[in-house]
């Protein structure tokens, strides 16, 4: 029996590896260290006036596009929006806006992997509340999708 051990081990071990693998993105609002620090230099030269979100979409992102209706409304309803095309070309960007319109009161369709390591991003769709005086207040993962998370993003990008 001793001389299994090591194999028993190795094998609780893979399974438990393999899990965290294949587990699902957590989703909604998470804990982030730039909570309560200024926005870090995303390679944008003019970033919207007063609080705004920056979201991290892609074109070929299923979840970005179940979010890009809410984020149409968002923009229609005032909330100022940054847009950073992540793991993207311009091109495609370009088309997926067309396509689907353009909820972004700036947007980045270049560098974008260089911003989503400085804001430490899992993946996309991933956005973060910024406060009038450009400081991060909050960190969502996943799609927007409800009215909840809309509220938590007004609440935190005000002061």
């Amino acid at each position: 029996m001793r001389r299994f051990l090591p194999l028993i081990l190795f094998g609780l071990l893979a399974l438990v590896l393999a899990q965290r693998l294949y587990a699902p993105r957590v989703s909604g609002v998470i804990d982030s260290p730039l909570i309560g620090k200024p926005l870090p230099d995303l390679g944008i030269a003019e970033l919207p006036e007063g609080p705004f979100i920056v979201n991290f979409f892609a074109s070929w992102c299923t979840p970005c596009l179940l979010e890009h209706e809410t984020l149409m409304q968002m923009h229609k309803d005032g909330i100022r929006i940054v847009g950073i095309a992540f793991h993207d070309t311009p091109e495609k960007t370009a088309d997926y806006l067309k396509k689907h319109g353009n909820p972004f009161t700036t947007l980045k369709d270049t560098g974008g992997d260089e911003a989503g390591i400085a804001m430490g991003i899992t993946g996309v769709p991933e956005s973060f509340a910024v406060d009038s005086a450009g400081i991060v207040r909050m960190r969502h993962q996943g799609p927007i999708e409800d009215a909840g998370v809309i509220d938590a993003f007004r609440k935190a990008m005000t002061p």
